[in-house]
């Protein structure tokens, strides 16, 4: 018979232990897994608390959960309306809260392109608070206007200037063509070239090498002197030279660079080609004169018919009855010695004297011989040749007017 105080194994009295050793009696489940499962929901709620609070309700501290507040610790974090709230501890770690101003990011390109809009061939942009510009403009002047421009913008702390300056560019450009005094004005990109050139040719390889010129707009304005003109108006205007040509070079290995004026054509004078080479000389700029004219005589025939225009239009005047040349004659004379002095060596010429019907035909025809012989000593004393000039008196004519003073005359004719 067993005894009625030894608890059976399975009974009531097992069951009623099991329960006692559970956290939470009413689970059904052992005791050992209920401290497990209430350690997860430890674990998850100190997570949650951690990452999913904040995120859900907000966070009044910057600081991670567990970081010490000391002296050096300061947290800023930006809020909706831009302001940054900075928590710093105080010296009884105690944290400060303090807002400081609104944090920006602005993009001031648009802001620096606006400021230098007027600047024709300038972009502006920034990186940051720094401007920067780029592009070309005329003068070093404009280029400070651009760079203060840019500095005015609100936000901007600095500016990169990376304009190049085209004014010494075009003026290097037209030095290299053989431009003397080379300048140039700009109007933005745009370029006014000014200088001297000797040359057509050389004007249009100036404005080609400065067109080319990067940044420039085309096309240039041409200012340019050119020297060939001028020396053609100054030697055309003395009326002396036939087959003219002038032309005016650039003697490159000068310095300066040398300017030289070439003549040819064709001059009845050893003066007149003279002449011709001091008025190339007198043009400003030229430096050299290459003077290759040719002293080209009149013909036999156009010494002929000058000398009978010039006494046609001015008869020679004798005194009544003689071969006594009158004063007022003189000047007739002297432009026939200049006739005279352009002919070749080699013209023959005679003197003709004509009278009037008026007297006897023996007289006249007497008179006629001393009054061309008197002409024709008058000019030999002043220098024509002895062998140039014979003399005959041809007497009375009237084949020259109906007038008697028509027919008292004196003429050459060409042997």
């Amino acid at each position: 018979m067993q005894d009625s105080s030894t608890p059976r194994v399975g009974g009531p009295t097992s069951k009623r232990d099991d329960n006692d050793d559970k956290l939470i009696a009413g689970w059904g489940v052992a005791a050992d897994t209920q401290i497990v499962a209430l350690g997860l929901v430890v674990l998850f709620l100190i997570l949650a608390s951690t990452f999913l609070w904040p995120r859900v309700f907000g966070n009044d501290s910057p600081l991670p959960l567990g970081t010490p507040l000391t002296s050096e610790s300061a947290v800023a974090e930006v809020i909706e309306n831009g302001t940054a709230t900075v928590v710093t501890s105080a010296p009884d770690d105690s944290t400060v809260t303090t807002e400081v101003s609104p944090v920006l990011e602005t993009n001031l390109s648009p802001n620096v392109s606006a400021a230098v809009s007027t600047f024709d061939g300038v972009t502006g942009s920034a990186n940051g608070t720094v401007a920067i510009l780029a592009g070309f403009v005329g003068t070093t002047a404009e280029a400070q206007q651009a760079e203060t421009a840019a500095a005015l913008v609100v936000g901007i702390t600095s500016v990169d200037n990376r304009l190049v300056v085209l004014e010494e560019d075009v003026v290097a450009a037209a030095i290299a063509t053989n431009v003397s005094d080379a300048s140039v004005l700009m109007e933005g990109t745009s370029a006014t070239l000014r200088g001297t050139v000797s040359n057509e040719l050389e004007a249009q390889t100036a404005l080609t090498a400065a067109a080319a010129v990067p940044g420039v707009t085309p096309p240039i304005t041409n200012e340019l002197r050119i020297l060939q003109p001028e020396v053609d108006e100054a030697v055309t205007a003395l009326g002396t030279v036939t087959n003219g040509e002038f032309v005016v070079e650039s003697d490159a290995e000068a310095s300066p660079i040398g300017r030289v004026a070439k003549l040819t054509g064709e001059v009845a004078s050893e003066e007149a080609k003279a002449a011709a080479g001091a008025a190339a000389q007198a043009v400003p700029g030229i430096t050299e004169v290459e003077n290759s004219l040719t002293v080209v005589g009149p013909t036999d025939e156009d010494i002929t018919t000058d000398l009978n225009v010039l006494f046609e239009l001015n008869p020679i005047q004798f005194g009544s009855g003689s071969d006594v040349i009158l004063a007022e004659s003189t000047t007739t004379l002297d432009q026939a010695v200049t006739i005279l002095s352009a002919a070749d060596a080699e013209v023959r010429l005679e003197v003709q004297g004509y009278t009037d019907t008026v007297g006897g035909d023996g007289f006249n025809l007497e008179l006629s011989e001393r009054r061309a012989a008197a002409v024709r000593q008058y000019l030999v004393d002043a220098g024509i040749p002895d062998s140039t000039l014979t003399s005959r008196g041809l007497g009375e004519t009237t084949e020259f007017g109906p007038e008697f003073a028509d027919n008292r005359r004196v003429r050459f004719a060409l042997l």
